[in-house]
């Protein structure tokens, strides 16, 4: 087989961290919860982050290999569970792809003003830009990770500034009109609707997932034992400054109540831009936002194709998903069946209602975000303790090179229980209804029934390729 090109450097790395891990959406998804959403990010970067950021960076340096989170869980568990890990890994991205370029669709239509305002829940428009945005990505990733490159790098500019922005903006209003929330001790713990509040830490926790994104794509990686670690920690602070300073700048800027979630960042930063006689601040921001968008589903689209890619070499997908592309050396199989897939259930979540009637793009876009999430988390369910067996096949054999969870045995322990109890909470809240839902039977339904589906769908086709 062809080998795969190493053409991604450390500064590479960082930036599709960034690009891949940081959702502006987020803040304004968590902002509903007014002044505890702070406590809670504090919660789920004390729980989940530095747990996910400890294994990832010892097991990345202990076994830089193409797949990532899937080859881990296969050596320390066997190719059943491996399968499962790595087809949950790879089928939730189908639901996110979609679902983040929604996210853009709606902001880039503050460009345009007022009179787009009407596009905002047009099946036409997102239809038609989800579509052409996915396969645009398509087309990126079969010419090879370099190609997404420089996208990934405007990409990530398009994150800082709209953060930047924020930060600025909760500034300016706490400056000249004053802040329309209050922090205090009373404010910064739940009063009121707390099992609500609580669902939206599942959110918050995968704000901070994907890490694992550079080892992915470990063997396109140079000196990927050091560069990928260090990616981590430098992107890590960056993503952790954004996600908290964001949070109280949104609230400081609007009141929680009139926060819109597909826009809520833009409107935030176009009233500071009110208090200064600045017009336009808000369009601009959300032009930033589509941009930084689109570039974050490329990277995730480039990397979760390295998942079915991994599984055709192992023999577990049919072998045409190892195919390399002859002259880009991409997987070229994988790459263009995830498109094909990912279209598909768009289509379906925005045009089908289980209960009857018609699904709003918003209800589509929430099923298919708290999708994304329950699938995604089984994947971390295998992570922590991957983890932990792994060091204890390694024992005193590990490399120099390898970099451990600090605290020996204790430390290891502390880790693994942390990050698992975090990702088993998290995809427990995920089963309560986002605030303001109105179908909570179709929400439900939709959840249970299709994360069933696809994980089915996995088991079977892991018992055919078995058996074949």
């Amino acid at each position: 087989m062809t080998q795969l090109k190493r053409v991604l450097g450390l500064w590479d790395l960082v930036a599709m961290n960034i690009v891949a891990v940081v959702g502006l959406r987020w803040i304004a998804r968590s902002a509903r919860a007014g002044e505890s959403s702070v406590t809670l990010w504090i919660l789920a970067w004390l729980l989940f982050f530095l747990p996910l950021a400890a294994t990832v960076i010892e097991l990345s340096s202990r076994h830089p290999e193409q797949g990532g989170l899937y080859a881990w869980t296969r050596r320390a568990f066997g190719p059943v569970h491996g399968f499962i890990c790595g087809w949950c890994l790879w089928v939730n991205n189908l639901f996110y792809f979609p679902a983040l370029l929604l996210f853009a669709a709606a902001n880039l239509l503050l460009l345009f003003g007022p009179s787009a305002a009407g596009l905002t829940d047009s099946r036409f428009y997102a239809v038609t830009f989800v579509i052409v945005a996915l396969w645009a990505c398509v087309g990126l990733n079969i010419l090879g990770l370099g190609a997404g490159r420089l996208l990934q790098s405007v990409g990530s500019i398009s994150t800082w500034v709209p953060a930047a922005l924020l930060i600025v903006a909760g500034a300016v209003v706490f400056s000249t009109v004053g802040p329309a929330s209050t922090f205090s001790a009373s404010t910064l713990l739940p009063r009121t609707d707390i099992l609500g509040t609580l669902g939206l830490w599942s959110a918050m926790c995968f704000a901070f997932s994907g890490f694992e994104i550079g080892a992915l794509v470990g063997e396109e990686v140079k000196d990927a034992r050091r560069a990928i670690p260090r990616a981590i920690l430098i992107s890590g602070v960056v993503v952790t400054v954004i996600y908290i300073a964001g949070s109280a700048s949104v609230l400081i800027a609007v009141p929680a109540d009139t926060l819109r979630e597909l826009s809520g960042i833009a409107d935030a930063v176009d009233h500071a831009g009110v208090q200064l006689g600045l017009a336009g601040m808000g369009a601009i921001t959300g032009g930033l936002l589509a941009l930084g968008s689109i570039a974050g589903n490329n990277s995730w689209f480039g990397g979760a194709a390295r998942i079915p890619f991994a599984a055709g070499v192992h023999n577990v997908l049919p072998p045409a998903f190892a195919r390399l592309h002859p002259r880009h050396h991409t997987p070229v199989t994988a790459v263009v069946v995830q498109g094909v897939v990912a279209t598909a259930i768009f289509l379906a979540s925005v045009f089908i209602s289980v209960t009857g009637g018609s699904t709003t793009i918003q209800e589509a876009y929430d099923i298919m975000v708290n999708l994304a999430i329950l699938v995604y988390f089984v994947p971390y369910l295998y992570l922590f303790p991957a983890m932990v067996r792994l060091r204890r096949l390694a024992g005193d054999a590990d490399e120099p090179t390898v970099i451990r969870v600090p605290g020996g045995a204790a430390g290891l322990w502390f880790v693994a229980t942390a990050g698992l109890f975090a990702t088993a909470t998290s995809v427990a809240l995920v089963f309560v209804p986002p605030p303001d839902t109105v179908n909570v039977l179709n929400y439900e339904v939709n959840l249970i029934g299709q994360a069933a589906i696809v994980i089915g769908v996995g088991v079977g086709l892991y018992w055919w390729s078995t058996r074949r």
